[in-house]
């Protein structure tokens, strides 16, 4: 929480009555209001949701890809109050081609976000997992995953040094 902590306390004494501050960093359902807006307030001086609000809308783009991009893909949108959540998601809507998904609430917007991660690396850890093991008996990851791939909806996750690796690589050194 370092990271959203200090930008929270670089942002906090330049706040002004009325001002939004959205975040966009992936963090646990909560964070925002419980350890943000704390901070906003020290360094403000300033009432969150009376003088200032918050948004979410976490960030889905995968650096490199060409195809995903910001304004392609749909964007999860929130706000402290009703209000600043329909605010936050037109400034959203006039850059993201794809469109919005107004969430509920900031929290709901987080939670989604912790699934949206949580899923996929799940996926990279269990595909490196099978990787080891196809190793062992002798047959290539990728002709298996390809087989695989041949049906309708088949999700199309390959080994990664990323999540899972890690804990493969300590339990068969």
């Amino acid at each position: 929480m370092t990271p959203l902590v200090r930008a929270s306390e670089t942002v906090g004494p330049a706040l002004k009555v009325g001002d939004v501050v959205i975040y966009e960093s992936t963090v646990y359902p909560g964070a925002t209001e419980e350890v943000c807006v704390p901070v906003l307030e020290k360094f403000s001086g300033l009432k969150f949701n009376t003088d200032f609000f918050c948004g979410y809308s976490p960030e889905r783009i995968n650096p490199g890809d060409k195809v995903n991009t910001l304004t392609t893909i749909r964007k999860i949108t929130s706000g402290s109050t009703p209000a600043v959540a329909d605010e936050v998601d037109a400034l959203y809507q006039g850059i993201i081609k794809a469109g919005t998904w107004k969430a509920s609430s900031i929290k709901v917007a987080e939670a989604a976000k912790v699934i949206e991660n949580s899923q996929r690396d799940l996926n990279i850890a269990f595909v490196n997992e099978l990787s080891v093991i196809f190793d062992r008996i002798g047959i290539d990851t990728l002709e298996v995953l390809e087989a695989a791939g041949s049906k309708w909806n088949f999700l199309p996750f390959r080994p990664a040094w990323s999540v899972g690796i890690a804990l493969a690589w300590t339990l068969t050194t």
